[in-house]
């Protein structure tokens, strides 16, 4: 790990306290666009909590925001077996294929995980606290909708700011959140 990007570092935490927040709140298996879409909205309410936040560049998609750093840190969690594939298909999108995706925490094995990280001192259990209820009202959103809530966004719709494209979302020192291109 680059110990010049804390974000790198910190985002399977992140990554597994999300999907553990999801877990509690009965979203059980959560599709790869949700994913992404309450990690949009854990990026731009964390400052209101007076949080930071790891998920570092949004790439703006067509179905919503995509988090590159979130997504390698998903599949490393995979990999080390602290979450699972819960359903994996085909998606023709008009003669452009894509794999449909579901993972869910594997929350016997996350659990030593979770436990270990609420027991270090530089943890803050306001994170945990934050995921969860924000798991809940996410949850309340129509699963149909989950991956739409984004898109609503005033900030994430706003004129000027084209798809394909990633976004910068950098907090300063007073909890604002500014867009660098």
């Amino acid at each position: 790990r680059d110990p010049e990007s804390p974000g790198e570092t910190r985002a399977p935490v992140r990554v597994l306290r999300m999907l553990s927040a999801l877990s509690a709140a009965g979203v059980e298996e959560v599709g790869v666009q949700d994913f992404h879409a309450f990690a949009f909205f854990t990026e731009v309410l964390a400052p209101v909590w007076g949080l930071d936040s790891p998920t570092g560049d949004i790439l703006k998609e067509e179905g919503g925001p995509h988090y590159p750093m979130l997504q390698a840190a998903l599949d490393r969690l995979v990999g080390l077996g602290l979450v699972r594939v819960a359903r994996l298909t085909g998606d023709d999108r008009g003669g452009r294929w894509r794999l449909d995706v579901a993972f869910a925490i594997r929350a016997q094995a996350a659990a030593p995980v979770l436990a270990l990280l609420d027991g270090m001192p530089d943890e803050d259990p306001t994170v945990a606290e934050f995921l969860e209820q924000l798991a809940f009202s996410f949850a309340d959103i129509p699963a149909d909708r989950r991956d739409d809530a984004a898109l609503v966004d005033a900030l994430w719709s706003a004129a000027g700011y084209d798809e394909n494209r990633l976004i910068e979302f950098a907090g300063d020192r007073d909890g604002r959140t500014a867009i660098d291109f």
